[in-house]
């Protein structure tokens, strides 16, 4: 576990991309980097970088202007927040299905704790929450508080 989830301490990254088709792998480089240089598990990091690309692929396709990247971490949780100049709400569509597009926000939604978006001036973050393991008293391994409501993509309604 650590130092941050274990003492209380709060990281946070932030980041500039461009609207470029080069950005989603810029993206997730850099938090995997971070996530590995402060020592989260493998299987929330594989999670969290998977979001960033499908938030910063939707914030290239549908946004507008340079993309924000806010990663933090607490005791307990990635939070993980991505930010375009556009006003427009994000809407989980359902994707035909055999179409290769309109998945993101359904695997964003499948893989996190929670997700939404906020509001900010002109513009808006989306944004994901992750829940890190924790350790129990006895010393094995037990999930977050808000693992309990993590529900499969097929079982999430969509919007719209």
């Amino acid at each position: 576990m650590s130092e941050a989830a274990s003492t209380g301490r709060v990281r946070r990254l932030i980041t500039r991309l461009p609207p470029a088709t080069t950005s989603a792998a810029e993206a997730r480089d850099f938090v995997s980097a971070a996530l590995r240089s402060w020592e989260v598990p493998d299987n929330v990091l594989c999670d969290v970088v998977l979001a960033t690309s499908e938030l910063v692929t939707n914030a290239i396709e549908h946004g507008g202007g340079d993309i924000r990247m806010e990663l933090s971490l607490t005791a307990g949780q990635v939070l993980l927040r991505v930010g375009d100049d556009t006003d427009d709400a994000p809407v989980r569509q359902a994707p035909g299905l055999l179409s290769e597009r309109s998945r993101g926000l359904t695997i964003v939604a499948a893989l996190s704790e929670a997700w939404g978006h906020t509001p900010e001036g002109p513009g808006k973050w989306v944004w994901a929450q992750f829940a890190l393991p924790t350790h129990t008293p006895a010393g094995g391994l037990a999930t977050g508080p808000l693992s309990l409501r993590r529900e499969s993509a097929g079982s999430l309604p969509l919007d719209g």
